[in-house]
């Protein structure tokens, strides 16, 4: 329900408030007054045209073209009228014509003024009156006059020039120049002094609702005369969606909350001084609240609004708000959050007129909340960490054997807060509650989330499971275990054995490089000391043995995936082509180059290396096995290089270590497939798929002469195949 108010010596309290702001000035005797709307036009009187911000009345004929009139000097006095007519201003004769139009006679000139061309600003003077010289008057609510002449002469507005640096003058225009205005003369005897005022007569306890109630019309009183009846007003609102006013002084209310002014208008006439009286209806709603009364869990934030008052007084404590008690808030609105019962009781208020009461009780009732548990369970290797949590509680309980904590039975734990990090070594079904602090009450609600811990076996990598007299590195990782035992030795590592190594961490790396056979022995342990069966790998650095010139290093075709092995030794090479993978290449570097060299038809062995691992010649690559994962393997070139990943589409990269939080871009799955060609039938050749992208190979392209990840097309590919690395001992009887 929404309500007015209005504040007058007659009543203080009804909701509805408006304040008289009318009065007028004595009007003093004055010759020529400014005609302030088209009521002031009289057939048969006289009139100046003056631009009135620039002190010039339109003058006689311009002497110097005789095409436009001259602008002459007047003084206004102190009410704005002009008393003094200069002999050279040209005083005009309004004559109304039976279309609704006006001319203006100019008797000193004995004719009419007229728009004269049509191309050219013309303002001449003839004794024939036609429609170029009949003219529409409209007049603004600033008193601006438009002066439009009708006929065929389309430059035909007449307006003020100033001329910077010339001579002003007045003519008729298209468009633009500034504005004119109509000074109307007037018998000094004939003005009085008249002080409307606006009266009213409200209806009592006006009620906004679906009915809209209104005011009979106002009328304008006046201390020096009793009979207005004769004059002319116009009423208008500033603001209709507030209230509106008819042209009988009626208002009506809209039933939307606000401020409207509301004005009487009286233009003045030969008697009376122009009078606008005013007066405000302001429009305020009572207050609203957004949530209704009712029983809560916990706590409520409840939204008090009251559209178009000065602001809201609200108590909550079952009292009775009023402008001396209560919380007072200067805004329409205002946002509260109670988390025990209350009592809310608010108003609204304009002035000191206050609406109703509004009033809602809010019954809070205790509930404690499901905790949250993160992660919400799942399979991890090791150990996981959890956090379970529900803030601003007084205690969480839980357990880890899959009862319920609410029994407190032994297996639940106390959280003495609201929330803790717990961790989990072994597969469990965790459960939890939050509880007040007295262990009495428990949430309703039970978390449950389900952990399996897996203890795989760390994975062992080696730079070479064989070398002569060079170093082997050793990489041994257990992701989400917290301790590595190892030995090199054979040992087992839960032994208590000197030879066996602790690493506190997920993963380790050494090098080997004293010449001996190893048996390198791992196993990964959670926080718990809760083991994984052990990994083994076996390796050996052996003594360079001279052997005679007939032995020769070389590498054989891979035809089976036997010869696909962890740790061996290889050359990527495209015999079609006459090409052999080599580094990175120097021009970009998101593709491999690749090195020539001729087959001579024997695509089975390639012998008699040249530049062998040096950049742009042939580059051995080392293939290490990903555990768990079948003919899955990291490319790394030989000697301790860089791993080759691919990172998007075709492109290629290089990096001293491999990314664990992304290592399907470091591994590629290798088989033997058939690859079509484009000038015979397929062909049984090595396929490297990359795991970022399983539609990529890494594959020759002769048309852009590289090696990148491309999805094979016989018309941009060639089939290439590995080549293991191998030694030829023949010797004979003699050595």
């Amino acid at each position: 329900m929404k309500r007015f108010f209005y504040h007058s010596i007659l009543s203080l309290f009804l909701l509805v408030m408006f304040c008289i702001t009318g009065g007028g000035n004595l009007a003093k005797a004055q010759s020529y007054q400014l005609v302030r709307s088209t009521a002031g036009l009289v057939s048969g009187d006289k009139y100046l045209i003056v631009a009135k911000g620039y002190n010039k009345a339109l003058g006689g004929i311009n002497p110097t073209s005789g095409n436009n009139r001259t602008a002459v000097a007047v003084t206004f006095d102190l009410d704005g009228n002009i008393s003094t007519v200069p002999s050279d201003a040209c005083v005009l004769e309004l004559q109304a014509q039976d279309d609704g139009t006006w001319a203006f006679y100019d008797a000193l000139n004995k004719g009419y003024l007229y728009a004269a061309s049509k191309s050219e600003n013309h303002l001449k003077t003839k004794d024939t009156l036609d429609d170029n010289g009949k003219a529409t008057v409209t007049i603004t609510t600033a008193s601006v006059a438009t002066i439009k002449f009708t006929g065929t002469n389309t430059r035909n507005l007449l307006r003020y020039n100033p001329n910077t640096g010339g001579s002003p003058l007045f003519s008729c225009y298209s468009s633009g120049q500034k504005d004119v205005y109509l000074y109307h003369y007037v018998e000094p005897s004939a003005v009085g002094s008249i002080e409307p005022k606006l009266s009213y007569n409200p209806a009592s306890d006006v009620v906004l609702s679906s009915n809209i109630a209104g005011w009979s019309a106002p009328t304008l009183t006046s201390e020096v005369i009793e009979d207005l009846s004769s004059l002319s007003f116009t009423y208008s609102s500033d603001k209709e969606s507030v209230a509106t006013v008819n042209s009988a002084g009626g208002i009506t209310l809209t039933g939307t909350a606000g401020e409207a002014v509301i004005s009487a208008k009286f233009d003045g006439d030969a008697t009376y001084a122009p009078q606008t009286p005013t007066y405000k209806v302001n429009v305020f709603d009572p207050v609203t609240l957004d949530k209704e009364a009712g029983t809560y869990d916990n706590e409520v934030t409840v939204t008090l609004s009251a559209a178009g008052a000065q602001g809201i007084v609200y108590t909550t404590d079952g009292t009775e708000p009023t402008l001396n008690n209560g919380t007072k808030v200067e805004a329409t609105s205002k946002e509260l959050t109670f988390n025990e019962t209350t009592t809310l009781k608010a108003i609204s208020y304009y002035g000191e007129t206050l609406s109703g009461v509004a009033s809602a009780v809010y019954t809070i009732q205790k509930v404690l909340a499901v905790p949250t548990i993160t992660p919400e369970g799942g399979t991890f290797n090791y150990e996981k960490k959890v956090t379970i949590a529900s803030p601003g509680v007084a205690a969480i309980v839980y357990t880890l054997d899959g009862t319920d904590p609410k029994g407190l039975g032994a297996g639940a734990e106390v959280i003495d807060g609201d929330s803790k990090e717990i961790t989990i070594t072994s597969s469990c079904t965790l459960k939890a509650r939050t509880s007040d602090a007295n262990l009495e009450q428990f949430s309703d609600g039970l978390a449950t989330a389900d952990f399996i811990i897996n203890l795989p076996q760390p994975v062992i990598r080696l730079s070479a499971e064989s070398t002569q007299e060079q170093p082997i590195t050793v990489t041994i990782e257990a992701e989400g275990a917290s301790h590595i035992y190892y030995s090199t030795d054979g040992t087992d590592p839960t032994a208590t054995s000197n030879s066996v190594v602790e690493v506190g961490a997920a993963t380790t790396e050494f090098t080997l490089s004293e010449i001996g056979s190893y048996t390198i022995k791992a196993i990964a342990l959670n926080s718990a000391l809760d083991a994984s069966d052990a990994a083994t790998r076996t390796c050996t650095i052996s003594k360079v043995v001279p052997v005679p010139g007939s032995a020769t290093m070389k590498y054989k075709k891979v035809t089976s995936m036997d010869d696909i092995v962890d740790g061996g030794v290889y050359l990527l090479a495209c015999p079609s082509k006459n090409v052999i993978m080599s580094d990175r290449a120097t021009e970009k570097d998101y593709y491999t180059a690749c090195a020539t060299y001729d087959f001579s038809g024997n695509e089975d062995l390639i012998t008699d290396i040249k530049k062998l691992n040096v950049s742009g010649g042939p580059c051995e690559i080392t293939l290490e096995k990903v555990a768990d994962k079948a003919n899955t393997y990291y490319i790394r070139y030989a000697n301790g290089g860089q791993y080759l990943y691919n990172t998007s589409k075709t492109s290629l990269s290089f990096s001293d270590e491999i990314n664990v939080n992304n290592l399907t871009q470091y591994q590629w799955t290798i088989s033997i497939t058939s690859h079509e060609v484009i000038d015979g039938g397929p062909v049984d050749a090595i396929q490297i798929q990359s795991n970022q992208d399983n539609q990529r190979s890494l594959d020759y392209s002769y048309a852009n002469p590289r090696y990148a990840a491309y999805v094979y097309n016989k018309s941009q590919n060639a089939p290439s195949f590995l080549y293991k690395k191998t030694f030829d001992l023949s010797v004979n009887a003699n050595t």
